[in-house]
């Protein structure tokens, strides 16, 4: 059974939600984020909203802004949080994808995200001096079993020589805190085989050995993936997987790890080379060496999608666009069905 709301829907001041992100906290509370636009322009005005729902999936509170674009600096894009293991709940987000007079910038919550901290510069630990345009995930980060946070971005290289603001040929990296989001820093940047076109927005996800695991949007009909040891350095070389069909769209991953239960991963993208709809959820009990399981999650819609796992409740949580974001729905399912199939 699966139970779908929906979240945002197009209105006169903004025409879409973008890029849509989501975490569980420790609490159990669900906190969702998106780029509210007032065009479908990735370079729109642009304010990133948040809702938070602490009893059930369809009673979320008043949406908040945690930040705004302005007239200098309109577009802020690509929210990413993570929560770390003193319960920190870490927002980062871009001003003008880094460059143009824009950042990057981090914000933390200490209750749960009911208040969050002024928003800090954390520009220089992104190498600004060798790349040009920046962004974060989007989706949500990870947290190694050593506490590392860890969130896939993506950047121009200025040796590029293309204009300030293009958004490709990319490469892909990772900006990890080893400190509660102290400080950040950039790890090394992935390895791609010459398959690999222009590797962009990625999810990342722990493997039960403790490895980190990253699933690739680039520009063709596949995922790719590359696995590291720590998430930010000692990559394989990122190879596509002819299992995973893209239409060239945001994936996100998530973990059930729990007692009685295997370590399990989730993926969930549009199963389509073409459009941005057949959205499927996917799960692997092997680290994903096989995607053991498939549910169609949304047949005929679809966009970028987030994911999140409750293991109280054994719950799965998918926030998703459809219509590149002029609507945003959730979708919740459990696990009794895998526990049958995986």
């Amino acid at each position: 059974m699966i139970d779908y709301y929906q979240i945002w829907k197009y209105t006169d001041k903004y025409t879409h939600f973008r890029i849509p992100g989501m975490i569980l906290t420790q609490k159990g509370t669900l906190i969702i984020y998106a780029e509210a636009r007032t065009s479908g322009s990735d370079w729109a005005l642009i304010n990133i909203l948040m809702r938070r729902s602490e009893k059930s999936e369809s009673a979320f509170g008043e949406p908040v802004y945690l930040a705004c674009g302005t007239q200098e600096n309109p577009t802020v894009n690509n929210p990413v949080m993570v929560q770390d293991q003193t319960g920190r709940i870490h927002f980062l987000y871009c001003v003008e994808y880094g460059v143009g007079g824009g950042g990057v910038y981090h914000r933390f919550s200490d209750d749960d995200g009911i208040t969050w901290s002024a928003a800090e510069d954390i520009s220089a630990s992104t190498s600004p001096e060798s790349r040009n345009a920046f962004a974060l995930g989007p989706g949500h980060g990870v947290v190694t079993k050593d506490g590392t946070l860890i969130i896939p971005c993506w950047m121009v290289l200025r040796s590029e020589n293309v204009p300030l603001k293009a958004h490709m040929p990319s490469v892909i990296a990772t900006l990890c805190s080893k400190n509660n989001g102290k400080t950040w820093f950039l790890g090394e940047r992935i390895p791609c085989g010459n398959d690999v076109v222009c590797p962009n927005e990625t999810a990342a996800s722990v493997l039960s050995d403790g490895r980190i695991y990253l699933n690739i949007r680039c520009e063709t009909a596949y995922r790719a993936s590359s696995v590291g040891k720590n998430g930010y350095e000692g990559w394989s070389v990122a190879a596509l997987d002819k299992r995973l069909a893209d239409p060239r769209c945001f994936g996100s991953l998530a973990v059930c790890d729990r007692p009685g239960f295997p370590h399990t991963i989730f993926f969930i993208n549009c199963e389509n080379k073409d459009e941005r709809k057949n959205l499927v959820l996917k799960a692997s009990a092997d680290d994903t060496k096989n995607w053991d399981f498939r549910l169609v999650i949304d047949e005929n819609r679809g966009g970028y999608a987030d994911i999140a796992f409750d293991p109280k409740e054994e719950k799965i949580y998918i926030i998703y666009e459809d219509d590149f974001g002029r609507e945003v729905f959730l979708a919740v399912t459990d696990i009794d069905f895998m526990k049958k199939n995986i």
